[in-house]
């Protein structure tokens, strides 16, 4: 073996020493000397459940309208000859809005009254044709029955060859046309109630074209239906409107309320309130709070979402706002039992709290939102928590790796139920 050795070159020799010694090393190496890893614990604040009596408090979003606000149109083609008013003007009822051009009203008025007129003629002419063919009636007749008697006589001369053949046809022709004569009078005459009723509607007709053409002459003169405030003006003098074209739209602002969607899970609660008077709201107007009243809840869903719309009254009288303005209101439930009033870090995900066990182990509750609370000036999230009985230690800190069972160093929040000093400090002070 040692002879073998000697036979290899240098360098084969040292590659062979220096992977002995590497796996000398790897056997021989001491162990690295072993450390118990302490289990961590992180810092968190709680309070202690504290279930009582409590008003919730629900945020809506608002915003201000008026079930009075109206669009006013164009009724007659015209052209825009003066608009006294501005968007924003407070207007009132009666007021003078915008004046449309008369000269085409007026001219169709003009041609309306004449067509009446001319239909009030035709109607006495047929009044006066009625009198004229009773009264020719008689005549008509007098004159057939001469015919009739002319023509008889010339029949009897004839026979006795006194008259010729031709005057015998000329009596024969003129009873003809006596007759014919009569029976046109008579077809007039009793043809008279219809054409009667023919004028009288053509002259009721014209009437009602008289009073649309003067309808519309009043109509370009176009004033405000109620006491308002002006929102807003498309048109501009010059401008030719068409009817059913927009003019100029305004508000009531003395009969202003807001509407704000009320979600779902509180529907319940808000209904209940309403029946029993027991609801509070008020918002915030331009540095003022503003109470407001519930009035009514709206007769559909206001989305997909199942939401109902609110209408809101003002209480002590309707402050300028201008329409469409967002407000938040603050909606007072009724106080409810069995509530806990915890800070919004406490809640985790939308339903869920960890509670700390006596070995400072978190533990999860489930728990349900009901509403809000001012409590020590500060805003509180106010839960249903079937499960806690009071005294529990609630824990406030969002920790995103809480889970059941992980320890955790528990600190009261200072200022709160829990903030009691210990046996030690106690005793220490």
């Amino acid at each position: 073996m040692r002879d073998r050795l000697k036979q290899l070159p240098p360098v084969a020799l040292v590659i062979l020493g220096t992977i002995l010694a590497i796996v000398l090393l790897a056997v021989f190496k001491p162990s690295a000397p072993t450390r118990d890893v302490s289990e961590r614990h992180d810092r968190v604040r709680f309070i202690l459940a504290d279930p009582g009596a409590h008003s919730p408090q629900i945020q809506l979003f608002g915003r201000v309208q008026s079930p009075r606000a109206a669009s006013l149109t164009a009724v007659v083609t015209a052209n825009v000859a003066t608009i006294p008013v501005r968007a924003g003007s407070k207007v009132s009822a009666g007021q003078l809005l915008i004046q449309l051009d008369d000269t085409e009203a007026a001219l169709a008025r003009d041609r309306a009254r004449a067509t009446r007129d001319e239909a009030a003629a035709q109607l006495q002419t047929t009044r006066l044709r009625y009198q004229s063919d009773k009264k020719n009636l008689a005549l008509e007749k007098k004159l057939a029955q001469l015919s009739e008697d002319n023509l008889q006589r010339l029949q009897s001369l004839r026979g006795k060859q006194l008259v010729s053949q031709t005057q015998l046809d000329q009596a024969e022709e003129a009873k003809a046309r006596a007759e014919l004569s009569l029976s046109q009078r008579q077809l007039s005459v009793s043809d008279f109630k219809n054409e009667l009723a023919r004028m009288e509607a053509r002259l009721a007709s014209a009437e009602a074209q008289l009073q649309q053409a003067e309808l519309d002459l009043t109509r370009t003169r176009v004033e405000a239906p109620f006491d308002g405030t002006v929102t807003h003006i498309p048109v501009a003098p010059g401008e030719r409107v068409r009817p059913g074209e927009p003019l100029l739209s305004l508000f009531a602002d003395a009969d202003l309320e807001v509407r704000a969607q009320i979600p779902e899970r509180y529907l319940a609660a808000v209904r209940n309130g309403l029946d029993q008077g027991e609801l509070a709201a008020s918002t915030e107007l331009e540095g003022r709070t503003l109470a407001l009243n519930l009035k009514r809840l709206a007769g559909e869903a206001s989305d997909a979402r199942g939401g109902i719309d609110g209408l809101f009254e003002f209480v002590d009288g309707v402050p300028a706002a201008a329409l469409g303005r967002p407000l938040t209101i603050t909606l007072t439930l009724p106080a409810r039992d069995n509530l806990i009033a915890v800070p919004a870090t406490a809640l985790h995900g939308l339903n869920r709290l960890y509670i700390i066990d006596d070995d400072n182990r978190l533990q999860r509750t489930a728990a349900d939102i009901v509403g809000e609370a001012m409590e020590q000036s500060q805003s509180q999230l106010l839960l249903q928590v079937p499960d806690l009985q009071g005294g529990e230690r609630i824990m406030t800190t969002q920790l995103p790796q809480a889970i059941v069972g992980l320890p955790v160093d528990p600190q009261p929040v200072p200022g709160s139920n829990a903030d009691i000093a210990s046996p030690e400090e106690s005793s220490g002070e």
